[in-house]
């Protein structure tokens, strides 16, 4: 058994971009990266929580996906031959940069929820939160709903879905799209961004005995599950409880 606590958060509107897009159409991703989760607890709690002692689970779900065009406002210096001289208020001065407005569509997620289980000390955070709480970008606000300290247990079935899960897990889950998310970013000055793959998982794979042949956990010998636990308390019509893995950020010493 292990006690951790339970963290419901909601936003109206939030998206997650894609890291390797600047200009153009924007997309976002269908889970919360884990840098955004370091990220929302560190906002939370006033200071970086220690990323080798930090871990998470999470359930993520939302409404409905949707598009919307925003501006984009584009700055590049210009080169000293092309500097030209501007009429302020002042008298003149001489322009340095070039700005650019560019109109861009950006898919967002509309009424998402978020469920973070956390060690106790960080989720108390979420009680009193130091920062505003964003989810996603700066301007996508969200909300605590509650804060609850839970124990989950190894139990012997388990639901699964809407959660990231790791890449390793890939040989005993068909469903969920495989993709590339921020996995840490270091904290100011470096800010150094590792990457790592995962399945973004939505739809359900059942864990265990009694389920469905055709949405079945594929048991592979050798592969861990250890990070795998259960929250007793939410449980399905057919006694399925919800499955949770525990995600690390950065890599454990062996």
């Amino acid at each position: 058994m292990m006690r951790v606590a339970r963290v419901e958060v909601r936003a109206p509107v939030t998206s997650f971009r894609h890291a390797f897009f600047v200009t153009g159409q924007q997309p976002t991703a269908l889970m919360p990266p884990p840098s955004t989760v370091f990220g929302m607890c560190a906002g939370a709690l006033g200071d970086w929580p220690d990323p080798q002692e930090f871990y998470f689970g999470i359930h993520f779900t939302f409404r409905s996906r949707g598009r919307d065009l925003e501006h984009q406002h584009i700055t590049a210096a210009l080169p000293a031959k092309t500097k030209t001289t501007v009429t302020t208020p002042d008298g003149s001065a001489r322009a340095t940069t070039e700005i650019t407005v560019q109109p861009v569509e950006r898919e967002f997620l509309f009424d998402t929820r978020l469920t973070l289980y956390l060690p106790i000390e960080l989720g108390k955070a979420f009680r009193r939160p130091v920062h505003t709480l964003v989810l996603g970008r700066s301007q996508d606000l969200a909300e605590v709903v509650a804060v609850e300290e839970v124990d989950l247990d190894r139990g012997e079935r388990a639901r699964i879905e809407h959660t990231l899960l790791p890449i390793s897990l890939r040989p005993s889950v068909r469903f969920g799209a495989t993709a590339l998310l921020s996995r840490y970013v270091s904290p100011p000055p470096a800010r150094d961004a590792a990457f790592a793959q995962y399945i973004v998982l939505h739809e359900p794979v059942f864990y265990g005995p009694g389920a469905d042949p055709n949405r079945a956990f594929t048991r592979v010998e050798g592969m861990s599950t250890d990070q795998l636990w259960c929250d007793p308390q939410l449980v399905d019509e057919d006694g399925f409880p919800r499955g949770v893995w525990l995600h690390r950020i950065v890599d454990q010493p062996s």
